[in-house]
């Protein structure tokens, strides 16, 4: 529910069942988790996950078009593992559900650095939760999330939420902050920072966003959505060792840029084939 407002934006409702059934319908993604185009009901999209030694049914999660109500089916006889369940499936409906209100979930460390946000963000192993952290022990920052943030614009702004989600360290604050730049980070010998062009960032950021690949019409929202921000956003490749000088880079950047205006003109984004 959106503060000072009675408007539901997301439902889930939960429930125990002591047989799951399998959705049926067009079989979308076949990974981990199964996701299935629904052929007919009030439920548009399911997703489910098996026990991988005996292929039965853990848990399924049904929702609607929109994504702004959802229901989690829970096997009954295997209580140990719902509330892993539950973590993961409220995690992609929340995902799902933020595309709706201008926003994205995106693999990233965001910190929130006097009331400004920031975030890293890289193929994994390369130094997100380290340069965060670093933020901290420097600067006094504080981490919203160090793993999964949110990205949502609001009256034309960028802000960076940290969600419940955020990998195995379990560093998040339920608080948000202005995005005042996202930093490229790439491992090199010695430190250097340069500003992007927004025409190379989207092969930088996409790979790096939780996309609705199921469905080209939310998909085309999402990137809706990403272009804005990225047009009104500056980013920068940051080349670095885990130092103290690759955050000076960054604040330097910061402090020269954070108050001017980055907004630009791009085109609309397009789906990667």
């Amino acid at each position: 529910m959106a503060e000072g407002s009675k408007e539901i934006n997301l439902e889930i409702v939960t429930k125990d069942s002591e047989k799951i059934i399998k959705p049926e319908g067009l079989l979308l993604i076949d990974n981990e988790a199964k996701w299935v185009c629904l052929s007919e009901g009030y439920y548009n999209t399911s997703i489910y996950v098996c026990d991988e030694n005996t292929g039965e049914i853990l848990g399924r999660a049904d929702a609607n078009q929109d994504w702004s109500r959802a229901e989690i089916t829970f096997l009954k006889h295997n209580q140990t593992a719902k509330v892993g369940v539950f973590n993961f499936f409220s995690e992609i409906i929340l995902r799902n559900r933020i595309i709706f209100y201008q926003g994205i979930v995106i693999h990233a460390a965001a910190i929130s650095w006097e009331g400004l946000g920031i975030i890293f963000t890289a193929p994994s192993e390369t130094g997100k939760s380290t340069q965060a952290e670093l933020w901290t022990k420097y600067k006094g920052a504080r981490i919203l999330n160090d793993d999964r943030p949110a990205l949502r614009l609001d009256n034309d702004k960028t802000y960076v939420h940290g969600t419940p989600w955020s990998g195995k360290k379990e560093l998040f604050l339920n608080e948000s902050a202005p995005l005042t730049a996202i930093i490229l980070l790439e491992q090199a010998s010695q430190n250097s920072i340069s500003r992007m062009p927004v025409t190379k960032v989207v092969p930088y950021i996409m790979p790096r966003c939780f996309l609705p690949y199921y469905n080209q019409a939310i998909m085309e929202k999402c990137l809706n959505n990403l272009g804005q921000m990225l047009a009104k956003t500056p980013v920068y490749l940051l080349k670095c060792r885990p130092d103290f000088q690759a955050v000076e880079l960054v604040h330097e950047c910061l402090t020269h840029n954070a108050f001017q205006d980055t907004s630009i003109e791009i085109p609309p984004l397009t789906r990667v084939r």
